[in-house]
């Protein structure tokens, strides 16, 4: 099956490879790409925190770009929304990384689980962010009552694509799967201009999407072409393939 990543450049090659592994016709199409605010992850970690918090490998990435600046941190208690998250933050050096199941709500209830059990830090908690962010997580801590501070090391900016060439990889060769990993990408894709000539052309598509949350955002008349992954892991969006 021909199948469209709309993750960023970097991760949507991984998950291309995945995909080609599988046997289909991967196309990566980034949405967004990353702009890492590598003074701002530093002033954050300058000051007093209880434990780290990211929601996406991109924040692992943004620094991982402090190179040794990073060092008197590799050991802090981070969490993490999901496994791949936990991964890359691992292999970025951090050695006390705790992983959550896939969502912000899922990762606030970690977190103040662990709290409970191994006592709440007196300074709070340091949310490494990015820009345009899902608000359920933030929004999970506040009704648990866990101090927190959020600072944005990293924004996701829009690509603007040829639409000479969107054409041809939407329009003119068949889409059978398009894959999606937030509510933003599913918002920018369908408001492409080319869909505003060729919406027909989606008419046999899957959307597959990392989260109910996520698919909420496809249009309406889609709403029978929607598969949604057990859990907000990439191998159960891939398994839907």
């Amino acid at each position: 099956m021909r199948v469209i990543v709309t993750r960023p450049h970097l991760s949507g090659h991984r998950t291309a490879e995945r995909l080609r592994q599988r046997g289909h016709v991967p196309v990566v199409l980034p949405l967004t790409a990353p702009t890492h605010d590598v003074l701002a992850a530093r002033r954050a970690l300058e000051k007093p925190y209880g434990a780290l918090a990211i929601t996406s490998a991109e924040a692992v990435r943004a620094l991982s770009k402090l190179e040794d600046g990073l060092d008197p941190h590799r050991a802090a208690t981070l969490f993490t929304v999901g496994k791949a998250t936990a991964a890359a933050a691992r292999n970025a050096g951090f050695t006390a990384a705790r992983s959550a199941d896939g969502s912000g709500v899922e990762l606030a209830a970690l977190i103040a689980d662990h709290f409970a059990r191994h006592g709440t830090p007196a300074d709070p908690l340091l949310y490494l962010a990015g820009r345009p962010r899902a608000a359920g997580f933030e929004r999970a801590l506040a009704e648990t009552a866990i101090a927190f501070r959020t600072v944005e090391c990293y924004h996701m900016l829009p690509i603007d694509h040829d639409p000479d060439d969107l054409r041809q990889t939407l329009v003119e060769r068949p889409v059978d799967v398009v894959l999606f990993y937030s509510r933003e990408n599913v918002e920018r894709f369908f408001s492409l201009p080319v869909f505003l000539r060729d919406q027909a052309a989606l008419s046999r598509t899957r959307f597959l999407c990392l989260s109910r949350n996520i698919a909420n955002a496809v249009p309406p008349q889609f709403d029978t072409q929607i598969g949604v992954a057990a859990s907000p892991e990439e191998d159960d969006l891939l398994y839907l393939v």
